[in-house]
């Protein structure tokens, strides 16, 4: 009785989400986070969110959370702040929960030394054993680990992973997760509101080549994890069956790893094909999403995969492949075709969709919103992030 009293006492929780950017060029976390924040606070909840970004223009204007920016600190990727640190032992005991998003930065070491074990850390997808493959990085980080990140996450409340196979592939990293407290959260997006119209427009005037086109789709950052060039030689593979255009776009483009995707596109002879742009946001993403056949990630990790889900969102089937830790549900709901991480694979599974009759890809495009709003859409109480942390009261 004492405990259920003890509940009913507190009308809202206050919640301290810390991450070092939001700028969205960093990926999905700056998408999940802004959303389930909103989310909290239709709900009822207070929401601040502290950033340790050089610009402060970090998220939606319309946003209903407070955001603090410490914009002064000490290396570019570690990003060591003195007044970060004094505010987050001035503030402390002010929240109920306090989350730490990513690792391998100063904010989950600060969280260690000041917080007594009451904070909640999000890994991201930063264990992700792909990052293995590069042993400079990954000897510093085994350094780290061994003297400082792991005992952050061992005295933490728990580390949240976005999904099951996230939680599986933390047996096969590069680091010894024994001990550290793991919890599968709710994750995901709300169910996207824009003017379709204005959103339409807006992306074709940005890409009027693609008007009146049948194009597949790639948002995501160019970056070797993401697989671009499984893709560009899978199209190249099966050129004579794949008559439709292709576009790429995301932060990284101007960069080395867009450029050699970008001869690798010369070479092929596949300029016709296959375009770049730079990152599309807000309206300018709904609108290539609204308009896109398919979506395509072949990516050789993913913890989770916020492309696809936006895209599923939408009713976009999506193409990808099976070191995404979300495919299995993907696949269960026939919501798209997952595929391995190679070309001969990934080739069979392009050719494998295009040859389907309209009524199966139509019969697809259901099962995809279906599959996101039963296990992505956050404005729903199973995969609320409050459903978690109420039970932690």
């Amino acid at each position: 009785m004492q405990k259920i009293m003890k509940k009913k006492k507190i009308k809202n929780y206050k919640f301290l989400r810390i991450i070092t950017s939001l700028n969205p060029k960093f990926g999905g976390p700056a998408k999940g986070i802004i959303d389930s924040s909103e989310d909290l606070i239709s709900k009822g909840h207070n929401v601040t969110i502290v950033t340790l970004d050089k610009k402060a223009k970090n998220a939606n204007k319309k946003s209903n959370f407070k955001i603090i920016n410490f914009k002064n600190y000490i290396g570019e990727n570690y990003k060591f702040s003195l007044n970060f640190f004094k505010w987050l032992f001035k503030k402390k005991n002010d929240f109920d929960f306090i989350i730490i998003h990513g690792l391998w930065q100063f904010p989950s070491l600060a969280a260690r030394l000041l917080l007594n074990g009451n904070y909640y850390v999000f890994s991201h997808g930063q264990l992700d054993p792909f990052f293995s493959q590069n042993w400079i990085k990954k000897i510093k980080k085994q350094i780290y680990w061994f003297l400082i990140e792991k005992r952050n996450l061992i005295n933490s409340k728990s580390l949240l992973l976005t999904s099951l196979g996230e939680k599986y592939s933390l047996n096969k990293t590069y680091v010894n997760c024994e001990g550290v407290k793991k919890k599968v959260v709710g994750y995901g997006i709300r169910k996207p509101i824009f003017n379709s119209s204005k959103a339409r427009l807006l992306f074709y005037k940005k890409l009027p080549y693609l008007r009146n086109k049948i194009f597949f789709l790639f948002l995501g950052r160019f970056d070797k994890k993401k697989g671009c060039e499984i893709l560009i030689k899978s199209i190249n593979k099966i050129r004579n069956n794949f008559k439709y255009k292709v576009l790429l776009a995301g932060p990284g483009y101007g960069e080395n790893h867009q450029i050699l995707l970008e001869k690798l596109v010369t070479k092929y002879k596949l300029q016709d094909q296959i375009i770049f742009s730079k990152p599309l946001y807000n309206e300018e993403k709904w609108g290539a999403i609204s308009e896109c056949n398919c979506m395509l990630l072949s990516s050789h990790g993913e913890n989770f995969g916020i492309s696809l889900v936006e895209s599923l969102s939408l009713s976009k089937p999506v193409i990808t492949t099976n070191k995404v830790n979300i495919s299995k549900r993907i696949m269960k709901y026939n919501a798209g075709i997952i595929s391995k991480n190679n070309v001969a694979s990934f080739s069979k599974s392009l050719k494998k969709y295009i040859d389907l009759s309209q009524k199966k890809k139509n019969y697809m495009s259901r099962q995809a919103f279906k599959c996101f709003d039963i296990h992505f859409n956050i404005s729903s109480k199973k995969n609320s992030l409050l459903n978690f942390f109420d039970k932690q009261i």
